[in-house]
């Protein structure tokens, strides 16, 4: 039996075996990178194929396309995928709602702000109430901690999953405040306001996105841990909205990962499309959480 010749196949028309499942035979190429793939590594595309490595490397964020990584101009303004613009547009709204709720004498939030015992009647309260300060202090504070984690989160999730987390995050701030009114009855005319369950939220999804990438957890594990802590010393501050906040922020970005993922057979399109069905889903399991609960309190 004669042997292949340097640099031959011992069956030249054999397709190659696939780079990343070793001792599977390929089906395609790349059109991008043009490495072989076998049909577990194959993301259909308008025209071709592409690997899942380059399907990941070209979209820009973990869930967007690559077009929505192109800068963008707004006017005479220069938008690119890293300007995180959601950020911006949370933080102008409550300052502008804080500013005016001064110059009402807190009208905006006699109006806005949650109440457990107002918020079945009154279900607006219980996203409305995650852009509402205090004061200077638990602005400035929930400001700063929003910008110093939406200017890394926004551009890695892409724009429209981020302020799904956010408002995700921060209904499940309003489910923990309203759960307690379960074990504590009293606390269901207290008046709660402030970005902090949302924020927990998004600073959980950046523990769920370094663990699931591998990297060391214990930096953001030790701050979490610190600021769950301070909520729990200091008075008047709603350790329930953290720690509810936290909990639905980290199973969004879970559930986010888990359908955001590319898979073989199936477009950038439609892989976009089956994220946001879910994040639907997400929604629509915390109103039924909140609508169960209400019930119960409501036969207590």
């Amino acid at each position: 039996m004669s042997q292949p010749l340097y640099g031959q196949r011992s069956d030249p028309y054999a397709a190659p075996e696939c780079p990343r499942h070793p001792g599977v035979r390929s089906v395609d190429y790349c059109k991008r990178c043009n490495r072989p793939m076998c049909t577990q590594c194959v993301v259909p595309t308008e025209v071709r194929s592409i690997c899942v490595d380059c399907a990941g490397r070209g979209r820009g964020n973990l869930f967007g396309s690559a077009r929505a990584a192109r800068p963008r101009q707004w006017g005479s303004v220069r938008v690119s995928a890293q300007t995180p613009v959601v950020t911006y547009a949370i933080i102008s709204v409550c300052v502008a709602l804080w500013v005016g709720d001064i110059l009402t004498k807190g009208v905006i939030t006699q109006y806005l702000g949650f109440t457990p015992i107002h918020g079945l009647y009154q279900p607006w309260r219980i996203l409305t109430t995650a852009f509402l300060h205090v004061n200077l202090m638990h602005i400035a504070f929930n400001m700063v901690s929003l910008y110093a984690i939406g200017r890394a989160l926004e551009p890695a999730l892409g724009r429209g999953p981020y302020f799904c987390l956010y408002l995700l995050s921060a209904l499940g701030g309003t489910l923990g405040v309203l759960g307690w009114v379960l074990i504590d009855p009293s606390s269901a005319s207290t008046v709660t306001v402030g970005a902090s369950g949302a924020i927990f939220g998004l600073f959980g999804s950046v523990f769920v996105l370094q663990r699931a990438a591998g990297i060391d957890v214990r930096a953001v594990a030790g701050l979490l841990a610190v600021n769950l802590l301070y909520g729990f010393i200091v008075s008047g501050v709603s350790w329930q909205a953290h720690v509810g906040g936290l909990l639905f922020g980290m199973l969004a970005t879970w559930g986010m990962l888990a359908l955001g993922k590319p898979r073989s057979g199936m477009t950038a399109k439609k892989q976009r499309r089956r994220l946001y069905l879910g994040i639907a889903g997400m929604f629509l399991a915390e109103f039924v959480i909140l609508v169960v609960t209400y019930m119960v309190l409501l036969n207590i």
